[in-house]
This record gives structure tokens, sequence and C-alpha cells, in this order.
């Protein structure tokens, strides 16, 4: 009698996710009771330590979900080949707004108090409800009538999207962000050996300051340097989004060749961009002080960024892999890039010009954060009408799986 052929690619997204779900427990866990800790002693921000432990908590759920769907495909379960459909329908979008806007003014008022056992104890779950919802929103919207592939593989990308594509990400960025320094290190010490010497006696002046006010004002004036500048932006505009365009939608990379049309690829390139926004956004939304509110309602923004920008690269990629346009890839992904880099160069803006009026330039306060608002915002309706205009025209090419078929001692590869 034979047996089913282990279903290798499953088997190892499974240790993935497992060794993935199990970091992220203990990163929790810790979080939490050093949370707790903070609580009774009244030391650091025990509110925003308990929204990290939470949303790392929840990411932990979401993973399990994952593990248990490529389980059944491990187990070489009919079940697991079903096309999964995503539970969406209109009128969600009227209740996820009225969610959002609910626990936002909720956690506004709770966080305005400043009562550190109040915040403690709503702030985290309002943070789930205000960064969840419209995530799943916007997937639903972007995905409506597009076919989303095997359940197993949905969950596949779902997981990898939260786990190694991120991780691979941020090793490259940090690579790339010590290259730079050192770089940056190497050509002061040889053509500018006099600021170098200044800014050793500075760091060494600042590694026992506590008061971030004076550290804030001491390094401003270097920050602000038009050199130091540029060099910024071309790390968050330039370099940063190139990293990210290219790996967010790892998963689709993976399964290009098993992806049925560049419909799904759009979708599975969205679904990996939401996967990022969820554990960028859940873990960038731990503050627990008066500014959680502000926080918060931006992340919506940046979800919207990653999904529709990881659904043109995932379209782009399925689009060369299966009908061989790689120029289309090459397109989609200059225009994500392009996108992220605006997105990112006005935040940089936005945030360079608070330190105006510490170098005697309060003006940029004016100037700067008016036009970075108003950039973010087109940007913003821009995208959603990208969103929406690639849902209908995707939809329209969407293709009909044929029934699952049973897997065999003799199948070979991901299906």
């Amino acid at each position: 009698m034979q047996t089913k052929k282990t279903h290798w690619p499953s088997l190892l997204i499974l240790i993935v996710l497992g060794i993935g779900a199990a970091f992220v427990l203990l990163v929790s866990f810790g979080l939490g009771i050093n949370s707790i800790i903070g609580l009774f002693t009244d030391e650091g921000d025990s509110a925003g330590g308990m929204i990290s432990s939470i949303a790392f908590g929840f990411e932990v759920i979401i993973l399990i979900l994952c593990f248990w769907f490529v389980l059944q495909k491990t187990m070489g379960r009919e079940q697991a080949d079903h096309s999964f459909k995503f539970p969406f329908a209109s009128w969600q979008i009227i209740a996820i707004i009225g969610v959002v806007i609910f626990a936002a003014a909720i956690g506004g008022v709770t966080a305005y108090t400043e009562i550190a056992w109040l915040n403690w104890i709503f702030l985290p779950a309002l943070t789930l409800l205000v960064i969840v919802p419209p995530i799943w929103m916007l997937f639903g919207i972007g995905t409506n009538g597009i076919d989303l592939g095997p359940r197993w593989r949905f969950f596949s990308v779902l997981g990898l999207g939260m786990t190694v594509g991120p991780l691979i990400m941020i090793i490259f960025e940090i690579i790339l962000l010590v290259f730079i320094i050192i770089a940056g290190f190497i050509y002061l010490a040889v053509q500018k050996p006099d600021l170098f010497q200044e800014l050793i006696n500075l760091t060494q002046e600042l590694q026992n300051e506590t008061d971030q006010d004076f550290i804030l004002n001491s390094v401003a004036p270097y920050i602000a340097n038009s050199a130091v500048v540029a060099t910024l932006l071309g790390y968050i505009a330039v370099l940063v989004p190139m990293i990210e365009e290219l790996l967010k939608p790892l998963a689709v990379w993976i399964f290009a060749k098993k992806i049925e049309s560049p419909a799904q690829g759009f979708a599975m390139g969205m679904l990996s961009g939401a996967a990022f926004a969820l554990l960028e956004s859940l873990n960038a939304s731990g503050d627990g002080s008066a500014s959680w509110p502000v926080i918060v309602s931006i992340r919506a923004g940046t979800s919207l960024l990653h999904m529709t920008a990881s659904g043109l690269v995932g379209w782009g990629i399925v689009s060369a892999f299966r009908e061989k346009k790689a120029v289309r890839f090459f397109a989609a992904y200059f225009s994500a890039v392009a996108i992220h880099g605006i997105w990112n160069a006005c935040a940089v803006g936005a945030g360079i010009s608070t330190i105006g009026e510490l170098i005697g330039k309060p003006e940029w306060l004016f100037n700067i954060i008016p036009a970075a608002l108003c950039g973010m915002t087109v940007l913003g309706i821009g995208m959603f009408a990208v969103l929406i205009a690639s849902n209908r025209k995707l939809g329209n090419a969407i293709v009909t799986p044929p029934n699952p078929p049973i897997e065999t001692a003799n199948e070979e590869g991901v299906k």
C-alpha cells in the first residue's frame, strides 16, 4: 500500500511559522511582564509596553491560524487545496469606519487623561480596533471578485509576510545603514578631521546623558546639515523602498509559477503588504502617551501604501513568470518604489522640520509641514484610486480554478 509523499514546501513553511510563532510569543510574554512591573513601579511607559505585548499576542494568533491551514496541506487533506474566499461584504465598510472612529475617539480621550492604569487597560484593545479593521477593509476592496487560490497557499503567503519577509528586509536595511555610517565616518576622518573629532567629543559627552531635550538640542545642528539631510533622504526615500518593495512580496516570488494569473498575483501581493502593514503598524503604535491618537491614525495611510505598492509588484512578478512580460514587472516595481519613496520623503521632511526652531529656522515648521501633509493626503487619495481601478480591471480577468486534485504518491512540487 502506497503512502502519500511528503509535501516538502508546506512542511518547510510549517517549520518557519512554528519558529516564528514561538519567538513572537516569547516577545509578547516578556513585554507583558515588563509592562506589569512598570505599572506598579511607575517607571517607563507601561501602557505602551502593554500595547506592544497585546500586538505581538495578536500576531501569534494569526500565525497559529496560518500554521493550522498549512498543516492541512502537510497532512494531505483535500480541503487544503480548496479555493479560499475572503469574508468581505460592502456593508462592512460603513461598520469598520464607525468602529475605527469610535475607538480612536475613546482612545484619544483616554490617552489625554494620562492616567497610567486607565491607558494600560483600554489602549491595547483600542489600538487593535483602530489598526486591524482598516487593513481588513482595504484588502477586501482591493481583492473583491479575484480568486485567491488554495487555502494553504493563502495562509502561507500571510504567514511568510509576517515572518521571513520582514526579517530579511531588516537585515538588508541594517547592513546598508551600517555601510553608509562607516563610509560617512571614513570620509569625515580623511576629508574633515576637525568635524570628525568634534563628533567624537559630542558622542562621548552624550553617552551618559538622559535629558532628551539636551540631546536633541546638541545633535540638531548636525542633523540639519544639507549633506546629512540628503543622505537621510537617499536612504529612507530611495534605498529602503527599493529593498522593501522587492522583498515584501517574498511569498509571491516563491509561488510565482503556481499563481494562476496576474490578478491573483496582485491579490497575493496585497496580502503580503497587508501582513507587513499589520506587523509594522501594531508595533509602531506602542505609545501610551497623549500622542496615541495621532500615531494610530497615521498608520491607516501606511497600510494603504504597503498594500497598494505590494499589490502592483505582485501583479508584475506573476506577469513576468506566467506571461513572460518582464517589462511589466519593472514598470510595476519602479512605480511602487516611487510611491513609497515620495511617501517616505514627506515623512522625513515633516520630521526634520520639527527641529527648525532649535537651529534658528522656525519657518521650516510652517513651510514644510503643510506641504508634507498635503503631499501625503494627495498620495493617499491616489493610492486608493489605484486600488479600486486595479481591482475593477483585474476582476475582469478572473481565472476559474479547476477542482483541486487529489494528491498521489507521485505528486511533486508546489501547488
